[in-house]
This record gives structure tokens, C-alpha cells and sequence, in this order.
């Protein structure tokens, strides 16, 4: 059934629920699980190089904290996750990976920590699902 589950994972309190349904899950069948947070373009436009080595830094604290959050999960679950970052359009990042690795389940929360979201379902978890190769499970609070 489900042998490789990845998890959009952007620590949000949805994304926090998807990746421990999909811990459970990929605890029940024994599968692989790995949780992905894709990292958003740098400023297009930089006035200095200090901003885009700031950026950068912001970005690996942040991919830090949300390794620790991972692994927490994955101990409360006794299921080992692993996780990994990717630059990126979200959605189109979460697809293609999903794809080229692989996986036949994507996990992802109704909303995100973005401003953009619409009124019933993420912007990127909408995109996701019409989009994916394989099934997409939505988890909602």
C-alpha cells in the first residue's frame, strides 16, 4: 500500500498534525516516512550580500528547529523520520520530489504558516492535491 509516505512540513500547527498521522500510519505499515520543508527564494533583488548571508542564516536556524520538531514527533510515534530541505516553490517542490523518489503518499495539513492561504484549503495544499502523482491525505484539526 503505502511503502513511502513524505510529509510537507513547514511547522505549523496543521503540518504538525499531518506528519503525526502519517507517523502513525507509516508506523501500522511499516513504512518509510520522511517529512520535507522547502525553503523559499531569497530576495530577488539584494542590496548587500550580508542580506542573502542573513537570509541564509534565518533559514538554517529555522531548518533547525523544525529538525528538532521532526525528530520529537517521530519519538513520540517510535518511528524514526527523516527530514530534508529543498529551495523552492512549495508545491511544485513537494510534487516533483514526491515523484522522482517515489513515494505514494504525500501528507500534508489543511493550512500552512503562510499569509496566502484560502478560505477552506492551503494554497499549496490545493496545488498538491490536484497535482500530485499519487494520494494526498489532507488532515485537518
Amino acid at each position: 500500500m503505502y511503502k513511502k509516505i513524505l510529509v510537507g512540513f513547514d511547522g505549523s500547527e496543521g503540518a504538525k498534525l499531518a506528519l503525526k498521522e502519517a507517523a502513525k500510519l507509516a508506523k501500522q505499515l511499516n513504512s518509510e516516512i520522511t517529512a520535507i520543508w522547502v525553503k523559499s527564494s531569497l530576495p530577488h533583488f539584494p542590496e548587500t550580500i550580508d542580506e542573502i548571508e542573513e537570509e541564509n542564516s534565518l533559514a538554517n536556524s529555522y531548518f533547525k528547529k523544525l529538525t528538532k520538531e521532526v525528530h520529537t514527533i517521530g519519538n513520540e510515534f517510535g518511528k524514526e523520520i527523516k527530514i530534508i530541505s529543498k529551495p523552492g516553490n512549495p508545491a511544485k517542490t513537494i510534487i516533483e520530489y514526491a515523484e522522482k523518489n517515489s513515494f505514494n503518499l504525500i501528507a500534508m495539513g489543511s493550512k500552512g504558516i503562510s499569509g496566502l492561504w484560502g478560505n477552506f484549503l492551503g494554497h499549496v495544499s490545493d496545488k498538491v492535491s490536484e497535482n500530485a502523482h499519487c494520494s494526498v491525505l489532507i488532515v485537518r484539526k
